[in-house]
């Protein structure tokens, strides 16, 4: 079957596609007329698909676009209802994305009004032409039932949403740790070792347990350097002078920064209270709060919400 590519996220999908099955991008001039109406003229020209963030509990699986024909295709939630027609509980999409500087002067404000709202150095609703590391269309927030979403748009440095609470590692994530880019992989448990033909032992370095997940850094290209093993029942400790793994020459690391805790087979991120925090590189929908901080590019933004109405009893 032949295939379009998205100009924004390259994913290929179907010819007679509407919508990216990737980003939600209008692949077609009328699928981009409808997005805008849906959108209540918002901006971005998009239908957001929502699916749980990596690492994020309790949230359920969520509607999405049809990538033909763009119709949102509902799952009966509790009690079999049509979440179409659920109003939504915040009717004011008012939002303030305050640029701040390393620190913490704001810089610049922006007003929205709109239901989304998307970044970009060429295009979008709030552009940073200067920003060489800032995709032409980068990021999407849009609000859905009430709650903001943040979305990346394909781009090529990715939108990172700093920690707020300890954040549970899924396979494949990146997390940005002062300067640091670093990528978590879990391995799995190791089974055991085949015996050779001619019966001979190899021979190996003792280790305290098996390694089932590695933290991996990564160069500007993409290509690893450092590699450190975590394994059940210990905490690895990151810093630019204390901890396990150490990186004396990152000067917006703090001296202790972050800890990666083991918790069963499960590895759990925690910021320790570090002066530029954490940050976990978006992957699907994650839900943004007051307060919270985004980076696109070398741009960190900080969210601020309008406290919501009271819902009717």
């Amino acid at each position: 079957m032949p295939l379009s590519a998205c100009q924004y996220c390259g994913r290929q999908n179907d010819s007679g596609a509407q919508f990216c099955s990737d980003c939600g991008k209008p692949l077609t001039k009328a699928a981009a007329a409808r997005a805008a109406v849906a959108a209540g003229g918002g901006g971005g020209g998009g239908l957001v698909s929502r699916t749980s963030g990596p690492g994020l509990e309790g949230n359920a699986p969520t509607d999405a676009p049809c990538p033909v024909c763009g119709s949102v295709v509902t799952s009966p939630g509790a009690g079999g209802l049509d979440r179409r027609l659920i109003p939504d509980r915040r009717a004011d999409h008012s939002l303030t994305l305050v640029l701040v500087s390393e620190l913490a002067t704001e810089l610049a404000r922006f007003e929205r009004k709109h239901a989304a709202t998307t970044i970009g150095r060429t295009e979008g609703d709030v552009q940073f032409p200067e920003d060489q590391f800032l995709s032409p269309l980068h990021a999407k927030l849009v609000w859905e039932e009430g709650r903001l979403e943040v979305r990346d748009l394909g781009s090529r440095n990715g939108t990172w949403v700093f920690l707020e609470a300890p954040y549970r590692l899924a396979d494949g994530d990146l997390i940005l740790i002062g300067s640091q880019v670093l990528r978590f992989k879990r391995l799995g448990y190791p089974g055991p070792h085949t015996a050779e033909a001619d019966a001979t032992k190899r021979m190996g370095s003792m280790v305290p347990s098996a390694d089932i997940a590695t933290l991996t850094q990564l160069r500007t290209d993409g290509s690893s350097r450092d590699v450190i093993q975590l394994s059940p029942g210990r905490d690895i400790h990151i810093g630019r002078e204390r901890g396990d793994w150490i990186f004396p020459y990152d000067p917006s690391m703090s001296a202790q920064h972050a800890t990666v805790r083991s918790e069963d087979a499960d590895f759990v991120l925690v910021d320790d209270h570090s002066r530029n925090g954490v940050a976990i590189a978006a992957r699907g929908a994650m839900p943004l709060q007051h307060g919270s901080r985004i980076m696109v590019g070398d741009k960190l933004l900080r969210v601020e919400l309008p406290a919501a109405a009271p819902i009717p009893a």
